[in-house]
């Protein structure tokens, strides 16, 4: 059986994009940004940017214990 579909562009770019994405996600409906640390817990912040921070800090002092 052949396939006459034509698949969107845009869905075909953005699974190739995101195909190995490991690390921050952006959630579109709550407008956060979400992290699954390697020690299974979520974090969550409002932005890029406060979320580099928190997770710094939960590798740093709590999953670690320090470095």
């Amino acid at each position: 059986m052949n396939q006459y579909e034509i698949p969107d562009p845009f869905t075909v770019f953005v699974t190739n994009k995101y195909a190995n994405l490991k690390g921050s996600m952006y959630d579109f409906f709550t407008g956060e940004w979400s992290y699954r640390c390697v020690c299974d817990e979520v974090l969550y912040a409002p932005s890029r940017k406060i979320m580099v921070k928190v997770r710094l800090y939960h590798t740093r002092n709590e999953c670690l214990n320090g470095y």
